[in-house]
């Protein structure tokens, strides 16, 4: 070995040994971390409360114009209302109930079933998956009365709608 190299191995010893601690040292820190998570790990989550539901009540809603009244349930606000339609929706802004009337004549349309609705009132309905629509004609205002509701809300308005 000449004495020009051996600065050279000195210096290559001295980084070797360099990269050596950091890495000890980078090992402690990653140690530290993993130590951290696993006791993390190991606790138990903690409970949670659940929000309780708002006890399920109803109002009855009467609307002057079209000259109906029904029960509407307490979840459902009201979002918009004129002298010849109203709109109830959820929370979530989903369709709950509308009702609209007009002066013209009640003639069927295609894909409507003629039904009789609330074991008095004959009614035109048309279904998709979510709602169902009834189309009858009030006697005392001579207007065509229309309302779409949820189906979850169905059977309410069955047992409730009256003039």
């Amino acid at each position: 070995m000449s004495k020009k190299s051996l600065p050279y191995f000195f210096l290559a010893f001295l980084f070797v040994v360099l990269v050596f601690i950091l890495g000890v040292r980078y090992g402690q820190q990653v140690e530290k971390v993993n130590k951290n998570v696993s006791y993390l790990m190991s606790l138990p989550p903690s409970p949670t409360i659940a929000p309780t539901a708002p006890p399920l009540a109803f109002s009855e809603y009467a609307h002057e114009g079209c000259k109906v009244s029904f029960l509407i349930p307490n979840e459902l606000e009201k979002t918009t209302e004129s002298t010849s339609s109203a709109l109830f929706s959820s929370r979530n802004k989903k369709l709950g109930i509308a009702l609209s009337c007009e002066k013209k004549p009640l003639i069927k349309a295609d894909g409507e079933l003629a039904i009789t609705l609330n074991k008095t009132i004959r009614t035109y309905e048309t279904q998709t998956k979510d709602t169902a629509s009834y189309r009858f004609y009030h006697l005392n205002t001579a207007q065509v009365v229309t309302i779409t509701i949820a189906k979850q809300y169905l059977p309410l308005l069955q047992q409730s709608l009256s003039f």
